[in-house]
C-alpha cells in the first residue's frame, strides 16, 4: 500500500456546516469574487437562512454572529476552509472557483431534500464531500470515525480524552507501513511536532474534534443521542459500513485511503452507501451500448460545464469526477476513474463528436478532447 499524509491543519473551531461550504461555491460560480464582498453575502445568506437553521438536527455552525457567539470572521473561516478543501483558489484578494469546486459547483442545481432546510446536504454533496474530505484530511477524519467505531458511550469528553492516543498510533502505524521515504519523513514530522508540542492533548482534541464530528453528522456518517449530561455520538449504518470497506493499514484495524483505491474503488465501494439502493449496475458488468448512452448523455454536459477555451477539450480528472457522480447517483451506474478511463482509451464516436483521453505524467495536463466526425 502508498501510504499518503492527508490533513488540513488549521481549520476553526467554528466551521461546523458543510452547506455554508456549498453556498459560498454558488456565490463563486457567478464570477470571482472579492474577499470582503465574498463574506458579506455569506453572512447575508447566513442571516436569511438562520430559522432553517434552526430547525436543522445539527443546528450550530452559524455563518454570522448569534446571540451565543459574537465573532466578526466567521464567515472568513468558512472561506479559509473551502480554500483548504482545494474548491477555492485566492489571487490578489479575489476568489475563483478551482477544477474540482467547478465540479461541485456544477452539481448544486439539484432539490436539497424534502424537508426544504437548506443545510441538508443532497447527496450529490454527499459523494463529493466525502471523496474530497478523504483526498484532504483522511488521517483526521477516520482517526475520528475509527474512535467512535472503537470507543464505548464515545461522548465528546471521551472523544477528546482518547484523540492523542489512536492519532499518535495512527502515525506510528504509517510510519511502519510506508516504504516513500518522503512520505515517511512528513509523517516522522508530524509525529515529533505532535508529541513535543501537545503539552495538553486534550485542549489540542478541542480543537480538533468538534469541526470534524459536525461534518460527519452533516454527511450521515455520524449521528447524535442527546443526553442530560452528554451527547453520545455514534456510526450511522452507512458510517459503518464506510470503515468496513476501507483499506486497513497493514497489522492493524485502522483504515487508510491510498491513491489508487481512489482511482480504482471509491466510487463502486462508497456510492451505494449514499444511494441505499438494490437497483444499482457496474460499469464492468453492462455492455457498451449502455456505457455510451450514459456519456452521450453527461459528457456534453461536462465540456459544456468545463470548457475554458477556444481548444476543445476539458480537464480528465475534472470531468471523471463529475462523470462518475452523474452516472452514480442519476443512473446508478457505478464506475470508477481508471475503468472510465480505460474506456476512452480507443475513440468514442458519441453524437456529432469523437471523444479520446489525452495522458499526461503531470496529472493537471490530462485531458479529454473531442472532434467532429
Amino acid at each position: 500500500m502508498r501510504i499518503s499524509y492527508r490533513a488540513i491543519y488549521h481549520p476553526s473551531l467554528l466551521v461546523r456546516r458543510l452547506r455554508y461550504i456549498s453556498q459560498l461555491l454558488q456565490i463563486v460560480g457567478q464570477g470571482p469574487q472579492n474577499k470582503d464582498i465574498l463574506t458579506v453575502k455569506l453572512r447575508e445568506w447566513s442571516i436569511k437562512h438562520a430559522d432553517e437553521l434552526t430547525k436543522y438536527k445539527y443546528n450550530i455552525g452559524a455563518a454570522h454572529s448569534t446571540k451565543k457567539i459574537k465573532a466578526t470572521h466567521i464567515a472568513e473561516n468558512y472561506l479559509a476552509l473551502s480554500v483548504e478543501f482545494g474548491l477555492l483558489s485566492e489571487f490578489s484578494n479575489v476568489f475563483h472557483l478551482t477544477r474540482i469546486g467547478r465540479v461541485l459547483y456544477g452539481l448544486l442545481n439539484n432539490d436539497h431534500s424534502d424537508e426544504k432546510i437548506s443545510f441538508f446536504l443532497n447527496n450529490d454533496e454527499k459523494l463529493f464531500y466525502i471523496f474530497q474530505l478523504l483526498q484532504q484530511d483522511a488521517d483526521s477524519i477516520l482517526t475520528t470515525l475509527n474512535m467512535v467505531q472503537l470507543l464505548e458511550n464515545t461522548d465528546l469528553k471521551k472523544l477528546k480524552q482518547n484523540y492523542y492516543k489512536f492519532y499518535v498510533d495512527r502515525l506510528k502505524t504509517k510510519i511502519a507501513a510506508c516504504s516513500q521515504e518522503h512520505i515517511t519523513n512528513q509523517l516522522h514530522d508530524r509525529l515529533l511536532e505532535v508529541t513535543e508540542e501537545w503539552k495538553k492533548p486534550e485542549a489540542y482534541a478541542s480543537y480538533f474534534l468538534p469541526p470534524r464530528l459536525n461534518w460527519l453528522l452533516d454527511l450521515g456518517l455520524l449521528d447524535v443521542n442527546r443526553g442530560i449530561r452528554s451527547n453520545v455520538y455514534e456510526l450511522t449504518e452507512s458510517g459503518h459500513k464506510l470503515v468496513n470497506v476501507l483499506p486497513i493499514l497493514d497489522n492493524s484495524n485502522i483504515p487508510d485511503v491510498p491513491d489508487d483505491w481512489f482511482n480504482t474503488k471509491y466510487f463502486s465501494e462508497i456510492t451505494p452507501l449514499i444511494l441505499s439502493s438494490k437497483d444499482i449496475k457496474f460499469w464492468q458488468e453492462v455492455d457498451d451500448k449502455t456505457r455510451q448512452t450514459a456519456c452521450e448523455k453527461y459528457l456534453p454536459i461536462a465540456f459544456e460545464k468545463f470548457r475554458n477555451s477556444s481548444v476543445p477539450k476539458v480537464s480528465l480528472k475534472q470531468t471523471v469526477l463529475f462523470l462518475c457522480l452523474r452516472f452514480g447517483l442519476e443512473l446508478k451506474l457505478i464506475t470508477n476513474f481508471n475503468e472510465l478511463i480505460q474506456w476512452f482509451q480507443m475513440p468514442r464516436v458519441l453524437g456529432d463528436y469523437i471523444y479520446e483521453v489525452r495522458i499526461s505524467a503531470r496529472e493537471n495536463e490530462s485531458y479529454f478532447i473531442r472532434t467532429h466526425v
